[in-house]
C-alpha cells in the first residue's frame, strides 16, 4: 500500500473524521472509544489518509497488513465481536459449575452496555438501513397477506422466503 496512513490513537480523532466525513452518523467521544478499543483488542488499528478515506491496519505484526476499511465496515465487525464475546461471557457466567463472580458480572454488563451503543450505530450504517428496508417490505407483504384472508402460516411462509431471500443474497459479503 502507498498511501500513508494516520493511525487515530484517541477517540476524539475518530469522531473529528465522522463530524467531517459521516456527520449524521453522530459518533459520540464514547462510541469512539468503543470502536477503537475493540479494533485494538482485536490487533487492529483505524485510520484515515489525506484524503480522508478509512484504513485498517493489521497491529499484530510488523509491518502489518493495511487496507481500505470503511466506516460502516468497523461498526459491523465491531458488532459481531462484541456479540461473540457476550455469548462467550454468558456461557462463562451459566455455563460454570462455579458460582458466578462479580468480575464476569461486570464483564457481561459492560459488554451489554457495549452492545446497546453498538446497535443504536450499526442502525445508522448502510447495513442496518438494508436491513430496515427489508424488514419494511417483509411486514408490508405481511400485511397484505392477511388483509387478503390467508392464514397465519401463509403469512409467516412468506417472511421466512423474504428472509432466506436476503440471506441468499448476502452470503459473499
Amino acid at each position: 500500500m502507498d498511501r500513508e496512513v494516520v493511525l487515530f490513537t484517541k477517540p476524539e480523532e475518530l469522531v473529528a473524521w465522522a463530524d467531517t466525513h459521516d456527520a449524521l452518523l453522530n459518533l459520540s467521544v464514547e462510541d469512539a472509544d468503543i470502536l477503537l478499543g475493540y479494533m485494538e483488542g482485536h490487533d487492529y488499528a483505524i485510520g484515515r489518509d489525506t484524503d480522508g478515506n478509512l484504513y485498517r491496519k493489521d497491529i499484530s505484526e510488523e509491518p502489518g497488513e493495511t487496507g481500505p476499511y470503511s466506516i460502516d465496515e468497523i461498526i459491523d465487525t465491531v458488532c459481531e465481536w462484541n456479540y461473540e464475546m457476550i455469548l462467550d461471557a454468558d456461557e462463562e457466567r451459566n455455563g460454570s459449575e462455579e458460582p458466578e463472580n462479580e468480575e464476569q458480572q461486570e464483564r457481561y454488563k459492560k459488554l451489554k452496555a457495549d452492545e446497546c451503543r453498538l446497535d443504536r450505530l450499526f442502525d445508522k450504517t448502510s447495513y442496518g438501513k438494508e436491513i430496515m428496508l427489508l424488514a419494511d417490505e417483509l411486514a408490508n407483504k405481511i400485511i397484505n397477506q392477511i388483509s387478503f384472508g390467508t392464514g397465519v402460516e401463509q403469512s409467516v411462509a412468506v417472511a421466512m422466503e423474504g428472509i432466506r431471500a436476503y440471506a441468499a443474497d448476502k452470503r459473499g459479503r
